[in-house]
């Protein structure tokens, strides 16, 4: 299988940028916001309830789009953004609101949960790289000449959080993260409280296939391919109309995301984009990821890590993806739980994509790593599926959850920290292809960017 994340490994992706050094950096980092968009949901509603009922709720108000502020702030960009720090603060200083609205918000061991992640995210982390010029930290030499790098200030911060429409519309947030220079949009799940429950279940159980054409970026690329088969509940959801009577009527939640997603890319240039979500919402990032990859716009690749997600595709979309991946343009690992019901559906013709990590809750079985490769004879394939199937994974209890704390368990953690993505990627016995870097580039006399194969162009 495919090296470690501690040996040297080459750069198919580039030197410019640090990556993650084992997978479990990656997922554990993707797992603490992705679980914490659920509680700015829970806040957002709880500053409208507040408003309604004339009643202060400290930290957090509404503007007059409807979107959440924090008050007393004189500065625009300030006031749109928050830090997990701020987040955390918000909930102490309401959390006998919170109980009232919410019975059973503050249950443990959920609220501890919610606090360590939101502490996790604030803090500086080992494997930080620090974007000096543009987060406005600092290296102190000390007498002795040791050297250390004092915290950035607003590190890390949600930068947008889109809920106004949810009765409507799917539930997005962007989050600019210095510590490793990243911009990560994470997706909503299904959210059964908060008004969102009809459209939320509407998308997942609309499960035939639709047939939408390949982005024109990569169309010529895919031989016998002009069209993907996608969940058409999930694809609805992401290229619905927006509700918002001030945007054009052609305007798409998809346009939306891009927008606010490219705004950061400008503002933080060397960044990268990572896409996440759980369940509903691990699905639409399964789905925004590869459109967004196919974007000469958004550096590459886009790496996609989400948490319990269903299928989405059939073995188009499959092939599409994979032709991402061996271009270094997309990488996607779905975490799922064994057992998980939800994330093995819906069944044929759909398949899943990406790198898949299968975590056990017993403490004692290491999780599964495994590859849909194209090249696998039928039998290996019949593995997969049955492993993967709702008759192997049917069950009565409830696996849906608990992401983050399997992750840490200590074989899991032992596991996931032998691995790293990029060699991963490299091992074409595991994967089916070599990679073949692309890179776009830019004329003056055109808007659509030449793609050059990097493979044969150094030659």
């Amino acid at each position: 299988m495919a090296s470690t994340g501690s040996e040297d490994v080459p750069y198919p992706y580039g030197k410019s940028y640090k990556w993650p050094s084992t997978l479990y950096d990656e997922l554990t980092q993707m797992g603490d916001i992705s679980f914490i968009i659920y509680q700015l949901g829970y806040l957002s509603e709880a500053s409208r309830k507040a408003k309604e009922l004339g009643v202060q709720f400290k930290g957090m108000e509404l503007d007059v789009n409807g979107s959440v502020i924090k008050p007393n702030i004189a500065s625009s960009a300030l006031k749109r953004n928050f830090t997990p720090g701020e987040l955390k603060q918000i909930i102490q200083d309401n959390l006998e609101f919170l109980n009232e609205l919410f019975p059973g918000y503050s249950e443990e061991p959920s609220l501890s949960a919610t606090y360590e992640s939101l502490d996790e995210l604030e803090m500086v982390p080992a494997d930080a790289t620090l974007d000096l010029a543009n987060s406005g930290s600092s290296v102190v030499t000390s007498n002795s000449g040791s050297t250390k790098i004092v915290k950035p200030w607003r590190a890390y911060t949600i930068e947008e959080f889109e809920d106004r429409f949810q009765q409507n519309e799917l539930v997005y947030s962007v989050v600019k993260d210095t510590y490793h220079q990243r911009i990560t949009l994470v997706f909503r799940g299904t959210e059964n409280i908060l008004g969102a429950a009809v459209t939320n279940w509407m998308s997942n159980l609309k499960i035939k296939v639709e047939e939408t054409e390949l982005p024109e970026t990569i169309k010529a690329n895919i031989e016998g391919e002009t069209t993907i088969g996608l969940h058409e509940g999930y694809h609805d959801y992401l290229f619905a109309n927006t509700t918002d009577t001030e945007d054009a009527e052609t305007f798409t939640k998809y346009d939306q995301i891009k927008e606010d997603v490219m705004g950061l890319v400008k503002k933080y240039p060397g960044y990268k984009l990572y896409v996440t979500g759980h369940s509903l919402g691990a699905g639409l990032s399964t789905l925004a990821a590869f459109f967004l990859a196919s974007e000469h716009s958004i550096p590459k690749p886009v790496t996609c890590i989400n948490f319990a997600s269903p299928r989405v595709g059939t073995r188009s979309f499959l092939r599409a993806c994979q032709y991402l991946e061996k271009t270094c343009q997309l990488r996607i690992v779905r975490t799922m739980n064994a057992n998980d019901s939800i994330a093995v559906l819906p069944m044929a013709p759909y398949v899943h994509v990406g790198f898949q990590v299968t975590l056990y809750k017993d403490g004692i079985k290491a999780p599964d790593l495994h590859y849909p490769n194209l090249k696998l004879d039928w039998m290996e394939w019949a593995k997969i599926s049955w492993k993967n199937s709702l008759i192997a994974s049917l069950n009565l209890g409830y696996d849906h959850g608990d992401y983050r704390e399997r992750l840490d368990l200590p074989v899991a953690k032992h596991f996931l920290e032998k691995f790293n993505l990029i060699p991963l990627y490299q091992d074409e016995e595991m994967v089916g292809f070599s990679l073949r870097p692309l890179r776009v580039r830019f004329t003056s006399d055109t808007k659509m960017g030449q793609t050059i194969d990097l493979s044969t162009a150094l030659k």
